[in-house]
């Protein structure tokens, strides 16, 4: 249903759970220029605003509410980022409450009554979170495979934009003030692209009540954001880049770049191409480079259809580079040449099948999955699509589709450690 132009609810029923779920997420354009702010933003949202002044009056409401929860985060995909709030309640039907109806009131407190003054966020409040998240991805430094991933996404991307984590950087963070955090906000709200999600055991007159309610939020027509998916313009020659850290494991990470998109014809094979070289512990990445020649203490592959990246990890020994390298390239080569099992295929789609059923039981899922298809109703597969696509795949399918994966770049942890 639209409320304003670019700004969407859905309501989804849904028996299985005793919860409601609430997703409403604000979307843009990636940017190195507005990406700490969004950041800023999202801890302020469930920290207080001009009502629940203060963390321990928001936690209090909370949990005079049944124990509901209020969340608030940001992520990426292709070349869009989201800033999200979710919020889940018992069903009013559970107890003596409306707790829909609370839960609304909340949403709406955080997005149209933050905590400021004439000039900018609350001093106090802004200073703290900021602090506190400076401190947070400073620490990230310590988190060695998200910084060889960062570092690895630096190489593969062109745009540098979409190269920059979702969760920004502490030297970005660091810029923003309390008064520039908060003009941006009063412009995101007007500008960004919205979509509010509800889940849960919704009868007709709780759907009115929840659609009255949201529309009655003071939101303005704003302009489309119709893309979300990043194609590269060029290839490049493939990217290297070693630096040495005092670590005793070492991290040897590819990326290669697909031509698959969300949905698309070669979607699901895609799947199955990424299960067989690392996305699960039958792959071949697994069986081979872990297993049977003890070059790495994990190995693993994973694929984004927003962004053309397929990426495998390992941790190694600094001296087994030369090696390991070798033998992963080797492994996806198998894989053009035709070294796929039987059993490897069958094994494969059985494992993404699971995986599948698994995620159906999951609100938070479902709410993805919802929000993925209002973005993309051409692309989105159902159920029924889905599987008879993944059991249409062949051999032949995942082959022709690893001839097609180049390798543009590749980031080397060197272990370094102290004393050595």
């Amino acid at each position: 249903m639209k409320l304003k132009t670019n700004v969407n609810l859905h309501i989804i029923k849904e028996k299985k759970f005793k919860t409601v779920q609430f997703l409403v997420r604000f979307r843009t354009k990636m940017s190195r220029e507005t990406v700490a702010k969004r950041v800023i933003i999202s801890n302020l949202w469930e920290t207080s605003n001009a009502v629940l002044t203060t963390s321990q009056q928001f936690q209090k409401k909370l949990s005079s509410m049944y124990g509901a929860s209020f969340t608030s985060s940001v992520s990426k995909k292709g070349d869009n980022h989201f800033l999200s709030i979710g919020m889940r309640v018992v069903h009013p039907k559970y107890i003596a409450d409306d707790t829909v109806k609370d839960a609304i009131s909340l949403i709406r407190q955080a997005i149209f009554m933050p905590l400021v003054d004439e000039i900018g966020f609350d001093a106090a409040t802004f200073d703290r979170e900021k602090k506190n998240l400076v401190h947070y991805l400073v620490s990230t430094r310590e988190d060695k495979s998200y910084v060889a991933s960062t570092k690895l996404a630096g190489l593969f991307f062109d745009d540098q934009d979409v190269a920059t984590p979702s969760i920004s950087n502490a030297v970005l963070l660091e810029k923003e003030t309390r008064q520039s955090v908060y003009a941006y906000y009063q412009e995101m709200i007007n500008t960004d692209a919205i979509d509010i999600i509800v889940l849960g055991d919704i009868d007709p007159d709780e759907t009115k009540a929840i659609t009255d309610a949201f529309s009655n939020f003071p939101f303005t027509d704003r302009q489309s954001l119709t893309s979300i998916f990043y194609e590269q313009a060029n290839h490049h020659d493939v990217k290297l880049l070693t630096e040495k850290e005092e670590v005793n494991q070492s991290i040897l990470q590819l990326a290669y770049r697909h031509t698959v998109q969300y949905g698309d014809q070669d979607y699901l094979s895609m799947q199955v191409l990424n299960g067989v070289l690392g996305g699960f512990s039958h792959a071949k990445l697994f069986t081979t480079v872990r297993e049977k020649e003890s070059l790495a203490y994990y190995a693993n592959s994973r694929f984004d259809t927003f962004t053309g990246l397929l990426k495998i990890s390992a941790g190694i020994d600094a001296s087994d580079h030369d090696k390991a390298l070798a033998l992963i390239k080797a492994q996806v080569n198998a894989i053009v040449q035709g070294e796929i099992s039987d059993n490897e295929l069958a094994q494969t789609k059985s494992m993404l099948k699971n995986a599948y059923f698994l995620a159906l039981d999951s609100p938070t899922n479902l709410i993805e999955q919802a929000y993925i298809k209002s973005l993309l109703p051409e692309h989105y597969l159902d159920m029924v699509d889905w599987l008879n696509k993944l059991d249409a795949v062949t051999k032949a399918d995942v082959v022709e589709l690893a001839s097609k994966l180049r390798l543009q770049a590749v980031y080397f942890m060197e272990g370094d450690t102290l004393g050595d």
